[in-house]
């Protein structure tokens, strides 16, 4: 390796941290100037997971130019190995996923229904894709996600009336 192939590496790695660097702090920054104008925790988290992602994209961009030309089939493979790493890392949260997208499709859970799931008895306050929060009798909030009560057994005292001649 000669010391001009090992400068063009220097560069690359350089730039791949400097965008790695700008990239976090105008997340932060981003999600701070959020946050003071009074937008959710969620939006805050969101907003800066999508810049990191995008920042990170372009570190990955830079690196792989820099490297140098990737054949056909080494890019395939590549690309088979990271998504079944990505699916087996994701497989909980795509079954949460799923099971929220059924339970709204099927119109099984509503707000303020009173469900029983797992010995625990509460009001749906939130009801979101990945996880239903439940305010039980005694004050508390409960997280149940979605899988668990797709799977069930899962009662719900309030879905009587409401689905009355459908089921």
């Amino acid at each position: 390796m000669d010391a001009t192939s090992e400068l063009h590496y220097l560069e690359a790695a350089v730039a791949v941290v400097a965008l790695l660097v700008i990239g976090y702090v105008i997340a932060r920054s981003a999600g701070r100037a959020l946050f003071q104008r009074g937008a959710t925790p969620a939006l805050v988290r969101g907003v800066r997971i999508l810049l990191s992602i995008v920042f990170g994209l372009a570190a990955l961009v830079v690196l792989s130019t820099s490297i140098g030309p990737f054949n056909l089939v080494s890019g395939l493979t590549f690309s088979a190995f990271a998504g079944l790493a990505a699916t087996l890392a994701l497989q909980t949260t795509l079954q949460n996923i799923i099971a929220g997208f059924i339970l709204f499709r099927n119109r099984l859970l509503r707000l303020n229904d009173t469900i029983e799931i797992s010995g625990m008895k509460g009001r749906v306050v939130q009801v979101g894709i990945v996880t239903t929060w439940l305010r039980l009798d005694d004050g508390t909030v409960a997280s149940v996600s979605n899988n668990t009560l797709l799977s069930g057994p899962m009662r719900n005292h309030s879905a009587g009336e409401r689905l009355k001649g459908e089921y």
